[in-house]
């Protein structure tokens, strides 16, 4: 405002001016929404089912994406750290679908089979070029961010899979986040189990 005042008008001057406000106005955005994705607080309070919600619909109000989701209610039952992990998977996949794939639509699904909860993100854009298949260039496409939620799901005891048709130029991605969910149960009940017996013995 200072800027705009001693500048008293000029076009030029004034474009300027606007070009800084636009500038710091995209600079507030995206720290916001790193802090969000540093510490989910809705994770903690609403469980992954509402979070993943929230966040799809936010998405989609800020981009041009129009995306659905089918989420089981369960899968909030999994460990703090398994729904960390298939929550920045989600964040990074659509992500990844905004800046390259040239989408329009995108489905998130969540559901349970054999033991495991299951997240499969799918969209509807180019997938991957052929050309960038043969060089190699698989990880720069879907970005740096899914190699490391592969190593980190498999951590879990999870797998991490991205699945496209190199025949066809727009074939679509569809991107599978599997972790087992009676490991985490199993922890989660002998934590439970540790603190009752501690109630029941008393202090020592």
């Amino acid at each position: 405002m200072r800027v705009r005042a001693h500048l008293a008008g000029p076009i030029d001057a004034e474009r300027l001016c606007d070009d800084i406000d636009a500038s710091i106005d995209e600079a507030l955005k995206e720290i916001r929404s790193f802090s969000y994705l540093l510490h989910p607080q809705s994770l903690t309070a609403e469980g992954l089912k509402a979070t993943i919600e929230r966040y799809a619909e936010g998405f989609a109000a800020r981009t041009s994406l129009r995306i659905s989701t089918r989420i089981l209610a369960d899968v909030d039952r999994l460990s703090r750290d398994s729904q960390y992990a298939l929550l920045r998977v989600t964040q990074e996949a659509l992500t990844n679908v905004f800046r390259h794939a040239k989408a329009t639509e995108v489905k998130i699904v969540v559901d349970a089979t054999d033991g495991h909860f299951r997240l499969k993100i799918s969209d509807n854009g180019r997938g991957f070029l052929v050309g960038d298949v043969r060089r190699g260039a698989k990880a720069g496409t879907v970005g740096v961010g899914i190699p490391a939620m592969r190593a980190r799901l498999q951590q879990l005891g999870g797998t991490l899979d991205v699945q496209f048709n190199p025949t066809m130029r727009r074939s679509g991605t569809l991107l599978c986040a599997i972790v087992p969910c009676g490991a985490a149960m199993k922890k989660r009940n002998c934590r439970s189990r540790t603190h009752t017996m501690a109630a029941y013995r008393g202090p020592q």
